[in-house]
């Protein structure tokens, strides 16, 4: 990294605010500093569709209420003749639009009741993804009229990215989607006696609904009271499916499924025996096509129909693994599959650079094949994103995508947060160093403008969940805001992140907060030695995996003048006890807790809680079930205890992911607010006044 030009600014471009009536002046609103309450002026335009001729979209406004502050979510129309407007008085809820294949319809997602009233679903916990139904729109606007109205036969829409999927059949006259059956999974007894016996299911987000069936329904092509005229449950038993595709003949659905007495949440852990399925729609039988120890997952049919692609590992390990791309045929009786590259063989253990192209992302796009041979898809390089493309018949070697889709956005769609005005941005640079055993490790500073503060910068450590996850960059809210507090905030991709090959992923494997705490340390030590942060004003904050981290950090240094732990795992015993994946302790630590009772004692943070002398505020929310609140009591109760100065804060209705908009303002000025008060030059300002 070279301390010379680390400080380079962005070009703002200043947005016109106003006329003065007495005159003809315009004048430039100055560009100001990102704040909190800019959690409340959201104002984005996503999932936008430009209809046929060009002079027409629909897209999903996105906006803040900030009386109430939430997000509101709504369908708007803008045409080259005249400004956006509401599709639909009022602006009700509405959310994922696609277009129908005539044109005429736009097919949307919506929490709102029938018109009399009536809920259209029993509801799910606000801490669970937010489930659905489904609505259709003429493109002009006007009344919605939902799928099924009050005799439908489903339950919720689920609208997460594994298991719901929404799609049209190609010839536009059947829809596919997944929902559960919406009946109350309680016996009368149960309900009777206000008990609830406990059953498995799928853990953090999917708390409330029922295993996810495949649904078809027959469109009416003039619809009135219902789109639907026919709702017809394809699969009909106690397992979740997810993600169908249509054959290009519309005659069949390939969906995948855990169809094993082995469940587990699949919240950003895919590492169960997921298999793929084919179901004929004709007598609803169901094919299985993959027959992998590991998860099959993400199908992708080709547009001849003859085969498929998806993401496969061969192993039940890390919650997020490296994938490979598998080429599945679909017509062999039975199916027959074979991997284009095994990035789990010995002989991928090369540097990145070398492979003949890299590991596929999770997911792969919808549209990801390019013709009958070619499948182009997202992957990571350190830590850059690239799209691949592959020839699947000529081998693994990546080669240029001539199809390359064309992501420009229309001019018609209306710019993100214009009402902010310009805000000063933080620089976002990447620094690399070599770890203590000479791994070359890498990750993200984000310096505050010059306007803000000068080097040395006081530092914020972040370091990412998982730890099977990275750090993409300084451009998130919360980063450019701590950035607009004078802290040089950094990101590391210490071992163990994604991005970075399989021996990477897996080198923090029994031994978390070991060699990837050494990681941190160094690069830290980078910075100090280049003279861009201060040794004497160190901080940290992490949720999930960085809470683990943060609660480690303060039990085996003093180099913090104070930590944020949220969401954290602070007890590995605890943890595979309470939280709903079992199977990343078991993994990480290579067993089940009675059998590596030492290990996991050993790199548990609670274990060193005696050791901490640096003032800790733990956040947690209440219904986490990824890392369930009783970690975060424990960390809490051991540091009180030894009269550490601490504290506890606990959001209702939240889960692993603080979402709520109150909350996340919270949790961010009691952060900044817990830092000041251990800031040494913040101290000595004050007295100086």
């Amino acid at each position: 990294m070279n301390p010379t030009n680390r400080f380079a600014t962005m070009n703002l471009c200043p947005i016109l605010v106003g006329v003065l009536a007495a005159t003809s002046f315009i004048f430039a609103e100055e560009p100001t500093l990102p704040r909190i309450e800019d959690l409340y002026a959201v104002d984005n335009a996503v999932d936008a569709i430009t209809l046929a001729d060009g002079r027409s979209a629909i897209y999903c406004r996105v906006k803040a209420d900030v009386r109430n502050r939430t997000l509101n979510q709504s369908l708007w129309r803008v045409d080259d003749a005249g400004p956006p407007r509401a599709m639909e008085p009022g602006e009700p809820d509405a959310f994922n639009p696609q277009l129908t294949p005539d044109g005429k319809w736009i097919l949307f997602l919506s929490t709102r009741g029938f018109a009399d009233g009536t809920p259209a679903f029993e509801p799910v916990p606000p801490y669970s993804d937010q489930a659905a139904d489904i609505w259709v729109i003429p493109v002009q606007g006007g009344k919605a009229i939902p799928l099924g109205g009050k005799a439908k036969p489903y339950g919720r829409v689920i609208t997460d990215r594994f298991y719901g999927r929404v799609t049209l059949s190609p010839d536009g006259k059947k829809l596919a989607f997944v929902a559960d059956a919406g009946i109350e999974r309680r016996t009368a007894e149960e309900i009777r006696n206000n008990v609830v016996v406990v059953r498995e299911d799928q853990g953090e987000g999917y708390e409330g609904y029922g295993p996810t069936q495949v649904w078809i329904a027959d469109l009416n092509p003039s619809p009135s009271q219902a789109a639907a005229s026919k709702i017809t449950r394809i699969t009909n038993d106690d397992y979740w499916y997810g993600d169908p595709q249509w054959s290009p003949d519309g005659s069949y659905l390939v969906v995948h499924a855990n169809r094993t007495p082995d469940q587990e949440s699949v919240r950003y852990s895919i590492n169960h025996n997921f298999d793929l399925w084919k179901i004929d729609l004709a007598d609803g039988s169901l094919q299985q096509l993959t027959i992998g120890a590991g998860p099959e997952f993400s199908p992708r049919i080709a547009p001849d129909g003859q085969r498929l692609v998806c993401l496969s590992s061969p192993r039940n390990g890390p919650h997020a693994d490296v994938y490979n791309l598998l080429i599945v045929s679909l017509h062999d009786q039975p199916a027959t599959s074979r991997v284009l590259f095994d990035f789990h063989a010995e002989s991928a253990n090369i540097a990145l650079d070398s492979l003949p192209s890299l590991p596929p992302l999770n997911p792969l796009p919808d549209n990801c094949w390019r013709d009958n041979r070619r499948v182009a898809y997202s992957a990571l390089r350190r830590l850059n994103s690239e799209t691949q493309c592959v020839d699947i018949d000529a081998g693994p070697k990546a080669i240029p995508d001539p199809l390359r889709p064309e992501t420009k956005r229309s001019p018609l769609i209306p710019s993100g947060n214009s009402a902010l005005g310009p805000r000063i941005r933080a620089t976002d640079q990447v620094v690399q160093w070599k770890s203590f055993d000479g791994l070359d490790i890498d990750g993200y500073i984000t310096t505050p403008h010059l306007s803000v503060a000068q080097p040395p910068y006081k530092l914020l450590l972040m370091p990412h969940g998982g730890p099977h996850h990275r750090a993409s960059g300084g451009g998130g809210f919360d980063v450019q805001l701590f950035a607009a507090h004078g802290f040089a905030v950094f990101q590391p991709n210490f071992r163990g992140s994604t991005g970075y090959g399989l021996k990477f992923l897996d080198a923090d494997r029994f031994d978390l907060g070991g060699g990837d705490m050494q990681d941190i340390l160094a690069g830290i030590e980078h910075l100090a030695g280049h003279g861009i942060i201060d040794r004497q004003r160190q901080f940290v904050y992490g949720v999930s995996y960085g809470g683990f981290m943060s609660t480690w950090l303060v039990g085996h240094t003093n180099q913090f003048r104070a930590a944020v732990a949220q969401n954290a795992v602070t007890d590995l015993n605890a943890m595979w006890h309470l939280s709903d994946i079992q199977s990343w302790t078991e993994w990480d630590m290579g067993g089940l807790p009675w059998k590596v009772v030492d290990r996991m004692r050993k790199y548990s943070p609670l274990t060193y809680a005696h050791r901490v002398e640096t003032p800790t505020l733990i956040l947690h929310s209440q219904n986490d079930r990824r890392c369930p609140i009783p970690m975060g009591h424990m960390f809490h109760r051991a540091l009180k205890h030894r009269s550490i100065e601490t504290g506890m804060v606990i959001y209702p209705n939240e889960g692993h992911g603080i979402r709520q908009l109150p909350h996340r303002e919270d949790v961010l000025r009691r952060v900044l607010d817990w830092f000041s008060r251990y800031d040494v030059a913040e101290q000595h300002s004050a007295i100086l006044k």
